[in-house]
Parts: C-alpha cells; structure tokens; sequence
C-alpha cells in the first residue's frame, strides 16, 4: 500500500476509527471486568457493552493506542509510513511528516509500535541450522532530566556501574559497546549458481541485547528463540560451548577473521546492514532503547518476502498485544 492508496483508504480520523473497531471485533473483544466475550456497539459512546456485567470497553482499550491523546488516523499514519519503508524514520523525521508540533508524542508511539513489533516476533522459533553469533553495537547514556525537562549533566557514557571514571575501555569491555546476541535462520541453499552469491539461504532473524555473553546467559536466550531440533553454527567463542545442551547438534569452529564471511555469511551480512541503518537514520541510539530498534529492524527484515501489507498484520498486533 503506497501513500496514495493509504490516503483513500483513510481519507479523515472517522474511517481510521470504523477500520479500528472492524479488526478489534473480528479478533474478539474480552471484558476485563469479568473476563466476557459478548459485547454489543454503543454507537452513541463508542463503546463496547459486555452483555455479562454491562461494562464498558473503549475503542483503544488494550492496544498500543489505549491512554493515547494522538488521533486514531495519527497512529495509522505512523505505522504505514514504519512498514511500508524497507529503511527507518527517525522520530524527528515522523513529526515533520505527521505534521506535529511535539516531538515527545511521536517518539513514544514509535517505542510502543516497536514494542508491539517484539511481541509479535517472539510468538515463533527459528528452526533447521542457526548461525550464531556476537556483535557490538554503539551506544549512548542518555542525559537525566529533572522535573521541569531539562537535561542533567552531558549524557556521556559511564561505566556500567554509574561510575565515570573518565577512561573509556576499548573493544569487548567498552562502555560505548553493547552487547548483542545475534542468530539467523541459514539452510544450504544448492539451486545457487551464482558465484558471487551466498550459498545458503537465510530465513528468519533475532537479535537480543546481553548484559554479558557467558554460557548460561546466552543458553537461556537461544532456548527462549530458536527450536530444540535445531542446529547451532558458531565461532569458538567461550560462550557458546554450553550450547549443545540445549541444542540437537552445535559445530564450533575456530574462524580466521578473512573466512568468517564464509562460515557465517548471513550472521555477518545482519550485524553490518543494522549498524549502516542505525547510523545513516538515528546516528546515535540509547542504550535503554537499542532493544526496541533492534526488534524493529529484525520485524521488518523477517517479513522481507511477505506479500501481504504489513500495516494490516502490525493493526492487528497492536489491537492483539495488549498496552499495560
């Protein structure tokens, strides 16, 4: 759905609404009074009515719109320019286009959408051969803010422990550097007969930031996100060593840095394309928050082949994933 069709499709805030209410209904209602699943429209409130108790459920009452002062179409706007572009849009970059006169709104709605887009992706496994790897991505310390919204101190980056010493560490014990477990989907692939192409096929993708990378901490997201029967490809890394516990099969082989585009050629390919994306559009990222883009770029890339429009699948997990 390109622009032109989404502004015909909702041409004012009352399409945008009627849209809402169609998907909440085909996806059921469920009373959270009583736990009923029987409403009636109250078309003069804009309500729904339990037949059980008589409460009342509101049209954004358990999605990520819930408590929202934006319009219904402001969101819908949103989430079509966000998975309609294979890219990203800075916060900044969403407010001039939504016309906004405050940036903090937009912000938050694009974290809550982010959020919705992890949801999403954490309801299935990967499967068949995994490669598995680290990677550091850059980060900030955001500044604190008082009670009036002005900044404290610089927002550089500390020590882990609110420290700052004034030195910073480089390589794996950077404070600028987090942490990132990164695992791809990646099955021989024997019909490619191009050369200069990989020779296996990458499926579906999950990166999760780490407060460290030993083998329990790394053994406890890998079970979380890929399948038991699946296979693990990785570097000799000290952390990946407890992985055949909870794994079918793990190969671990030593990788000179020249042949690790060879062993692991889509683990690699993920890690360099998030970190142009993220430099290019949000040139620094917090490191609260790194997770929250990180689940955006992987939703995105997972449903890279999907020929369905995404807007109507991310309407229907914002209606589904319920905002507390």
């Amino acid at each position: 759905m390109n622009l032109l069709d989404f502004n015909n499709r909702f041409p004012d805030e009352l399409s945008c609404r009627q849209y809402l209410r169609l998907k909440r209904e085909e996806e059921g209602i469920t009373c959270k009074n009583c736990g009923g699943v029987k409403h009636y429209w109250l078309e003069n409130k804009s309500r729904w009515r339990c037949a059980n108790c008589m409460s009342t459920t509101n049209l954004r009452s358990g999605t990520i719109m819930e408590k929202s002062k934006l319009p219904v179409k402001t969101w819908f706007m949103c989430i079509h320019l966000m998975t309609s572009t294979k890219k990203a849009f800075s916060a900044l970059e969403m407010q001039r286009q939504l016309g906004s006169k405050r940036y903090e709104p937009i912000w938050y709605m694009m974290q809550k959408i982010r959020l919705s887009m992890a949801k999403r992706d954490a309801k299935y496994k990967l499967q068949g051969n995994i490669e598995v790897d680290d990677a550091y991505f850059a980060i900030v310390d955001l500044p604190e803010v008082d009670e009036l919204g002005n900044k404290k101190g610089s927002g550089r980056v500390v020590n882990t422990d609110g420290k700052d010493d004034g030195e910073q560490k480089r390589g794996r014990g950077s404070q600028k550097q987090q942490q990132v477990l990164v695992m791809v989907e990646s099955n021989p692939n024997p019909d490619q007969k191009n050369t200069h192409k990989k020779k296996r096929a990458m499926g579906f993708v999950k990166m999760v930031i780490m407060d460290n990378l030993k083998g329990d901490s790394v053994n406890y997201e890998v079970a979380k996100a890929v399948h038991p029967n699946s296979s693990a490809i990785t570097d000799a890394m000290g952390g990946f060593t407890k992985l055949k516990a909870i794994l079918a099969n793990h190969t671990a082989t030593v990788i000179p840095k020249k042949e690790a585009g060879k062993t692991l050629p889509w683990v690699h390919t993920v890690i360099a394309n998030a970190k142009r994306l993220f430099l290019g559009i949000h040139h620094s990222v917090g490191k609260e928050y790194l997770q929250n883009y990180l689940s955006e770029y992987c939703y995105k890339l997972n449903r890279r082949n999907f020929q369905s429009d995404l807007f109507d699948r991310m309407i229907l997990a914002g209606a589904n994933d319920t905002w507390y």
